[in-house]
């Protein structure tokens, strides 16, 4: 048990900022319309790499996995997993400059090249830079 309330907002306050999620409102949009626009998907989870992790899949793209879209702003790449699904990874930059992966999971290779063209589409709108 901790004795210091100091202690323990500190020790809180350390665990709730390690584990939040980089929330652009970009993605937040994105997010909002597609549940909609494209069935029979969810969200697995976003996080901010390192600048390690960016540099090794940037130099070591997995074998495993398809380059579906790339342009300066966001790359995307799908796997095939073993449980028939299709995992889609979103590589995209944060507003602090690092990289941001998210990854999304189709039901099924059909699902995901059915609705490839309106995802990629949502995609688009929402991560794209306005410069």
């Amino acid at each position: 048990m901790i004795k210091s309330p100091g202690l323990f907002l500190l020790c809180l306050a350390l665990l709730t900022s390690s584990c939040s999620f980089y929330r652009s409102a970009g993605r937040k949009q994105f997010e909002e319309k597609a549940p909609t626009a494209i069935p029979s998907y969810s969200l697995l989870g976003c996080r901010v790499l390192s600048a390690a992790e960016t540099w090794v899949k940037e130099e070591f793209p997995n074998s495993k996995h398809e380059l579906v879209e790339m342009n300066q702003d966001y790359e995307v790449w799908s796997q095939k997993l073993d449980t028939g699904s299709v995992e889609v990874t979103v590589l995209s930059k944060a507003e602090n400059g690092r990289t941001e992966s998210c990854a999304y999971e189709f039901e099924s290779p059909q699902t995901w090249a059915g609705a490839k063209s309106l995802f990629l589409e949502e995609l688009s709108r929402s991560l794209v830079s306005i410069d």
